[in-house]
């Protein structure tokens, strides 16, 4: 399988919100033991999310010195708040690793793919409109959050077209392991077949 292997390195997960994109992302990333390009984010931290493991939280005002300064390969201001991935953290960590992968809305995701052509797999992870306002409000998002959300749900989806896979996230447990075994033949790992 590994002869339709490509040259790319970066996974990006992409799709709407509350898809269960970045669930996904960071369980296949640790199954396949992927490194992670955190975006910086001017947001406040949701529950449960952590800095340095979810996103780099910095103020508005370091963010816009760091564009500024062209740190961003993408930036991009969704509901009044700034996201961005920093040039230098992708580099890093492609110099390190030979893989890596990163968590983007499909706005930030097509911007990455222009920047770094065949070098990017995009996946995107969807579900139906009713799901994600369930997984939203079973999170604790707040019914004008939930609101912003949706009103972006059909942006989203318009990405779909342009990605090389494509996920219905209705059971964790089978995207995880579907995404985790179509990864594998491109990390060509020779691990040995012993049956």
């Amino acid at each position: 399988m590994s002869e339709n292997r490509t040259s790319a390195s970066i996974f990006v997960f992409t799709g709407p919100d509350g898809s269960g994109r970045k669930t996904v992302a960071d369980m296949v990333g640790s199954t396949l033991e992927l490194s992670k390009v955190l975006s910086c984010t001017t947001r406040s931290p949701r529950q449960g999310e952590t800095e340095g493991q979810d996103y780099h939280f910095i103020t508005l005002e370091q963010f816009q010195e760091a564009d500024r300064a062209g740190a961003f390969i993408e930036s991009v201001e969704i509901d009044g708040n700034f996201y961005g991935i920093r040039h230098a953290d992708i580099e890093q960590l492609l110099e390190a690793n030979d893989f890596v992968y990163l968590i983007l809305n499909p706005k930030g995701a097509s911007i990455l793919k222009t920047v770094y052509a065949d070098k990017v797999t995009d996946l995107f992870i969807y579900a139906d409109r009713a799901s994600v306002v369930q997984r939203q409000r079973e999170r604790g998002d707040d019914e004008d959050v939930i609101e912003r959300h949706m009103s972006h749900y059909d942006e989203a989806m318009a990405y779909l077209p342009e990605c090389e896979y494509v996920f219905d996230n209705q059971d964790l447990a089978h995207t995880v392991f579907a995404i985790t075994n179509l990864l594998e033949p491109y990390l060509d790992r020779k691990l040995l077949d012993l049956d």
